[in-house]
């Protein structure tokens, strides 16, 4: 029997095993997917396919970062801004509004901090392809049921699953109480909607025409695009976000009019790419659900009921929508792990006492 069962490798629960290593808990993570990472996905570049950004507000994730060794770099924005109204209007270019907080990224990208947690505890301590099933409070400890048939136990379990997903698949015996179970299934998922498009190429063409990369079109296809070349300039691309409703549109037909929209913000040169990239949230069945409630974004994100315990402190719940601060951020997924820790060494030092 475990001391605790992590379930997601995710930042908020590869956090809470970072905080747990050396201290003499006995812990376990299982992962669904088949990698690392939850919503943090970095292909070849890197080109972010999930969490990209952060600020100077984000204390907590920038402590992580430092503490880890980890550096970050600012958001290109030197340039016009390209503004798409309609397709039968020119393109109107204008510049950043002064005084705007700067932006930045993780060098050598966002999985870069999840490779570095990875490294800093036991890879054995981690199970891939391991899909939760059922939790069951079996009195002194919590039984965790797989999809393959496998049962785990632990004195604590915690889970790290967004809050409408976590409602949706997996059993509670007993049951979540019922006003939590509401919230829950009324919480907007981090990126749960959102489709993610990168675009590579050989040169960023753009600073040369003295465009910063930065795009909005109000045509109903990309919602914003952003230069995405990497710190030491060696990978160009633009990337950013497109219109969710697009979720439902056959592949190349997204990804032309992805391309049009970008030769148009851009010019001709942005159809001489490399590489057309992209990632749909809404379809990937470990972070979303099919037919969800729908959520505005951030509804119900930090609400109190998403921390509450239950089978009588037993099972803990943890993840960027459940944080006190900044929920759905990155920051609020390790300000999550790191107070999950937090309670599971209280939590053992009074049985201790």
């Amino acid at each position: 029997m475990y001391d605790v069962l992590i379930i997601g490798a995710g930042l908020s629960g590869l956090t809470t095993a970072h905080s747990l290593s050396n201290t003499g808990i006995n812990y376990k993570v299982l992962e669904a997917r088949d990698r690392p990472g939850g919503r943090i996905n970095s292909l070849d570049g890197p080109l972010e396919m999930g969490a990209t950004w952060l600020g100077a507000q984000h204390t907590h994730l920038l402590q992580l970062l430092k503490q880890l060794n980890i550096e970050i770099f600012p958001q290109y924005t030197e340039g016009k801004i390209s503004y798409e109204v309609s397709h039968f209007q020119d393109i109107q270019y204008f510049d950043l509004p002064p005084g705007q907080a700067p932006s930045y990224r993780i060098k050598g990208g966002s999985a870069k901090l999840i490779e570095t947690l990875l490294d800093s505890i036991d890879r054995n301590a981690i199970d891939f392809n391991a899909q939760v099933s059922e939790i069951k409070d079996n009195g002194k400890s919590v039984e965790v049921i797989l999809s393959s048939g496998v049962t785990l136990k632990a004195s604590a379990v915690i889970t790290t699953i967004p809050p409408q997903l976590l409602a949706k698949v997996i059993l509670f015996t007993p049951p979540l109480p019922e006003n939590k179970t509401s919230i829950m299934l009324q919480t907007h998922t981090w990126m749960g909607e959102s489709i993610k498009y990168g675009v590579s190429y050989a040169s960023p063409f753009w600073r040369e025409k003295g465009l910063s990369g930065m795009g909005f079109s109000q045509t109903g296809i990309i919602q914003e695009v952003h230069d995405h070349s990497n710190s030491e300039s060696k990978f160009f691309a633009l990337k950013g976000f497109l219109n969710p409703g697009l979720v439902y549109m056959d592949y190349e037909e997204r990804k032309e009019k992805v391309i049009n929209t970008l030769i148009r913000l851009f010019g001709e040169a942005a159809g001489n790419y490399l590489q057309y990239s992209e990632h749909l949230w809404a379809n990937d069945p470990f972070t979303s659900v099919q037919n969800e409630i729908q959520a505005v974004p951030h509804q119900n994100n930090g609400h109190e009921l998403l921390r509450a315990e239950v089978f009588h402190g037993k099972l803990m719940f943890s993840g960027t929508e459940s944080s006190i601060a900044y929920p759905g951020y990155m920051d609020g997924a390790v300000f999550s792990g790191l107070h999950t820790a937090q309670r599971v060494l209280k939590q053992f030092q009074r049985a201790e006492s």
